[in-house]
């Protein structure tokens, strides 16, 4: 029998050490992701106006009718679900395009995607054309949109996890520049809408509000756990990949269209929210060391980490709920100073 060779041998052996299980020290930090997840959830429900406590928050869920019900199921449960379910689909399109890009630096909304998609919803509001459905593909199609005119100008041109965060950068403030052109022609009502709406907010988000745009993250969440062995294989490299038989553009070229829907949709329904795709697959990563889980671990600190934003913007300042696109923003800022500082330091 033919041995095998030795870069095919080691490979695979690669891969087998990505899907590997989790060792004691992984399966305490998912616990513990999964504990934070779950209290900030809880919590999401029980603060607000109306304090509440646990035990009456969990009671009020089996209950079909009274005042307590209305305020914990009708107004707090929605957005407390969305808050969860964009914040793992924004730290998803950020793993998805930090792995594609290489580069720790390549999320969503610094590369641009999350303007574009802002742009994009922005065209149809001040259009005229303002229902849900008409945003969303607007949102949608911005994103996907930017995502192409940022391939284009990078292609063929090396270095690629530093020239598209570079590029994206550039292409980002000139869309930002559109969109406040956009907002000044706009009608007052409309401007003022468009710009609430774009600091990325889930106030007033109910379950009409809420139940499409997370449906169709599910969806896309699902096609992703399809997908995540061609996520294995772009994080091993293109070379590995295709040793490996995976089809490597194909592969990629699936996995932005994901990303790309993931961060539509969210901006579409809540505005643009940064941070998140940027910071918690680093976080997930650092908790959850080792093992297959780390997309798990991903959408895990994701989802915590805008639903504590969430609470925070409802809570932080007393009668006034700030949009939770603002906590973000400040606490990214923060870690983008961080981040940019430690990878300087680590290039030779």
């Amino acid at each position: 029998m033919t041995a095998a060779p030795r870069s095919d041998v080691d490979a695979r052996a690669l891969i087998r050490r990505a899907r590997r299980p989790l060792d004691r020290r992984g399966r305490i930090a998912m616990g513990a992701l999964v504990a934070a997840l779950l209290v900030s959830f809880l919590a999401s429900l029980s603060i607000g106006d109306t304090v509440l406590s646990p035990i009456r928050v969990v009671q009020a869920l089996f209950e079909t009718q009274g005042g307590v019900r209305m305020v914990v199921v009708d107004w707090r449960l929605p957005r407390a679900l969305a808050a969860v379910v964009f914040g793992a689909a924004l730290a998803l399109s950020g793993t998805i395009f930090q792995t594609i890009t290489r580069n720790p630096l390549g999320s969503p909304d610094v590369i641009g995607l999350t303007t574009g998609a802002y742009t994009g919803a922005l065209v149809v509001i001040t259009t005229g054309g303002g229902s849900q459905f008409s945003v969303a593909i607007g949102a949608i199609l911005g994103g996907f949109a930017t995502a192409g005119l940022v391939a284009l100008l990078v292609a063929g041109r090396g270095a690629l996890g530093y020239r598209i965060v570079i590029v994206g950068i550039g292409v980002s403030a000139v869309l930002a520049a559109l969109n406040a052109w956009m907002l000044l022609r706009a009608r007052l009502e409309v401007a003022i809408s468009a710009a609430i709406w774009g600091a990325g907010s889930l106030n007033g988000v109910g379950w009409t509000q809420a139940t499409l745009p997370i449906v169709v993250v599910l969806v896309l969440l699902v096609l992703l756990a399809c997908a995540r062995r061609g996520l294995w294989l772009v994080e091993l490299g293109d070379d590995v990949g295709t040793a490996l038989g995976g089809r490597m553009g194909l592969a990629k070229a699936a996995l932005v269209a994901i990303a790309v829907g993931l961060t539509g949709v969210v901006t579409a329904a809540a505005g643009p929210i940064a941070f998140i795709a940027l910071a918690a697959p680093h976080l997930a990563r650092l908790v959850v060391k080792n093992g297959a889980a780390h997309l798990v671990a991903t959408a895990l600190m994701g989802a915590t980490l805008l639903s504590l934003a969430d609470i925070i913007g409802q809570n932080a300042v007393p009668k006034h709920a700030l949009p939770v696109g603002v906590v973000t923003l400040v606490l990214g800022g923060v870690y983008l100073i961080y981040l940019v500082i430690r990878t300087a330091r680590r290039r030779p």
